[in-house]
């Protein structure tokens, strides 16, 4: 991440705060001011306004936040007064800021109370959510090269173990063995906690890995995603256990069905086109098969540095408009209890004129451990 990167994205912050008629933001989520200043570390307060940005932590950081944010005032809380404290000083000492937005999305009840307590007199706290969430929707370049980095790292970690996928393995020791797999690959860490679904289990679209071993006939679904450089991946492969003579018509009418929405849908997708218009290519697609109603969630969602990091493809995202530079999941799936289910999911970055898709691994259907 350059210095100049940061730069725009405190310059275009600053833009936002001004439209809200604010004299400064207060952050306090630490996924929005590692994004805004570069600070890695586990604890912070941030307070912007248009003349200076300062970032409030404690002794623990004092090296890492001079080294990492370098264009923000550090600030060290100590004392009885904490982070708090050290707040309600900068405000003190900066008269001039009367009207401070805060990030009401992620501030608790409790810190509503002790800022509230702890002012000084004449500064009112105001509810500003969304205004850094907002600059993240969009990538940059770099962001973009660390998504595919974190990409990269998720699809060799899956053909690393893919022999494992047979017969008499575990869900939970499939899903340890990726899970380390991304590890050793360069992962800081997995994006989420691996989804490992087999058999009648993979009708559960957010399952849990157990003991529960392959076998015969299974449709296994992996969801995964690597984190690498604080950015994120996030695929969806469903394999067949068995032969190509082991699996029925059926199997190969649903995985069908599911690959043709995903391609439909990531067709359609280019800018200026709204989330619910693509969410309803894929579920158009799949309702036409017969299987609308197994299709229970959202078609995709934003991703960055987290892996849902904002709103995406569904039935509510007529407001949410693609613009080049983001990243979305693209994940139609069919679920019927008793039977199973699957999911096919890649990664796409909207392009100027289209979009293009930044996962590779096969996505067809493929019978294995026969």
């Amino acid at each position: 991440m350059t210095q100049d990167a940061l730069a725009d994205r405190l310059d275009s912050l600053r833009m936002a705060i001004a439209a809200r008629e604010l004299d400064a933001l207060l952050l306090i989520d630490m996924t929005n001011i590692g994004y805004l200043t570069g600070f890695t570390g586990s604890a912070a307060y941030v307070l912007v306004s248009q003349d200076e940005a300062i970032v409030i932590t404690d002794g623990r950081y004092a090296i890492r936040v001079r080294e990492e944010a370098p264009k923000f005032t550090p600030v060290i809380a100590a004392g009885s007064g904490g982070y708090p404290g050290a707040l309600q000083e900068a405000l003190t000492s900066r008269p001039l800021l009367r009207k401070v937005g805060f990030e009401a999305d992620h501030m608790t009840v409790a810190q509503w109370e002790r800022f509230g307590k702890d002012l000084p007199e004449g500064v009112a706290l105001i509810a500003a959510s969304g205004l850094v969430e907002e600059l993240r929707l969009t990538k940059d370049a770099g962001e973009i090269a660390k998504t595919r980095r974190a990409i990269e790292v998720a699809q060799t970690a899956f053909l690393s173990v893919k022999h494992l996928l047979r017969p008499g393995v575990s869900e939970r020791e499939y899903a340890a063995e990726l899970d380390f797999a991304m590890r050793k690959g360069g992962a800081q860490q997995t994006a989420f906690e691996t989804i490992v679904a087999s058999g009648p289990q993979s009708a559960h679209p957010h399952h849990s890995p157990n003991a529960r071993v392959f076998e015969i006939g299974d449709f296994i679904t992996i969801d995964w995603g690597a984190e690498v450089d604080s950015y994120c991946s996030d695929i969806t492969r469903t394999v067949f256990i068995g032969s190509d003579a082991d699996a029925t018509p059926k199997h190969h009418e649903v995985y069908e069905t599911v690959l043709e929405a995903q391609r439909l849908a990531i067709a359609a997708i280019a800018p200026g086109k709204n989330g619910q218009e693509i969410d309803a290519v894929a579920r158009e697609h799949i309702a036409s098969r017969g299987y609308g109603e197994a299709f229970a969630h959202s078609l995709g969602h934003s991703l960055g540095r987290k892996v849902h990091d904002g709103p995406g493809f569904s039935t509510r995202g007529a407001d949410f408009i693609l613009r080049p530079g983001m990243i979305m999941t693209v994940e139609p799936g069919i679920y019927l209890e008793g039977w199973g289910g699957l999911r096919i999911e890649e990664d796409v970055l909207v392009t100027e004129d289209g979009c293009e898709t930044l996962t590779s691994l096969p996505n067809g259907f493929e019978a294995l451990g026969g």
